[in-house]
């Protein structure tokens, strides 16, 4: 079984039919609404609900940063590719796939998981080697998103590029200069945005794979942002264009 905590995590579960939770540990004298709320659904999905003493939270977990609320679940399952391409938001015209070179932090991983479901990715996309996987840490800092958005594992990123090239995709990639400014780029049309690892950003072989290369453009004197924040900055301007656009042909 898998160790999940958090209250955002696992309510994410709970609302999915086949969330695969199969128990949940609440610590001892742990109350208020939100672990109310999911005593309440866990007795309607048949899920059984244990209290512990905080300290066999703290082992299961291995942090104490769990909210006094654990799930014992399934192993995560990665998505299959092309269940990406079929999983575009209804809301607008065009696709958009994310893919991770070598996303090491799974902080990183996680926020921009959640930055993704909530602005109408179809999922993200992550290599089996050199990067962080979906674990506990990536779902509590995803929300929960993991639960709602899919994400799949591929064993070669210039490949799997290749392939969704192949499929009528663009591919964007971001760089922390010389790249086209955000805000001139057109993203109505099927994209996948390539970001890089926290160190040293999009590969070299990655990078050639790209139709295009954009940068942010910043009056600061840092000369990079966090990987997550660009995610972030990037997907909101995609939003914001393709938002305009469905406007415009209402």
């Amino acid at each position: 079984m898998e160790v999940i905590y958090g209250i955002n995590s696992i309510r994410a579960l709970l609302q999915r039919r086949e969330g695969g939770l199969r128990k949940i540990i609440i610590a001892s004298g742990r109350g208020g609404s939100s672990v109310k709320e999911i005593i309440e659904v866990a007795g309607q999905a048949v899920i059984p609900v244990e209290f512990s003493h905080r300290k066999y939270l703290d082992e299961l977990a291995g942090t104490s940063d769990h909210q006094g609320v654990i799930g014992l679940c399934k192993p995560f399952v990665y998505a299959d590719l092309d269940e990406l391409i079929k999983n575009r938001n209804q809301s607008f015209n065009f696709d958009l796939i994310l893919v991770l070179d070598n996303i090491m932090d799974p902080h990183n991983l996680g926020s921009i998981i959640r930055t993704a479901h909530c602005l109408g990715a179809n999922g993200v996309v992550i290599p089996e080697d050199r990067a962080a996987p979906v674990t506990a840490v990536v779902n509590k800092a995803s929300a929960g998103s993991v639960a709602q958005i899919p994400v799949a594992r591929v064993v070669n990123i210039s490949q799997t590029l290749d392939y969704l090239k192949d499929k009528g995709f663009w591919v964007f990639g971001a760089e922390v200069r010389g790249g086209s400014n955000l805000h001139e780029m057109d993203f109505n049309c099927p994209v996948v945005l390539v970001l890089g690892g926290e160190a040293k950003g999009i590969r070299p072989l990655v990078k050639k794979k790209c139709d295009f290369l954009l940068t942010i453009p910043m009056p600061g004197s840092f000369d990079s942002l966090n990987v997550a924040v660009a995610s972030g900055i990037i997907q909101y301007e995609i939003f914001c264009q393709r938002s305009k656009t469905r406007a415009v042909k209402k």
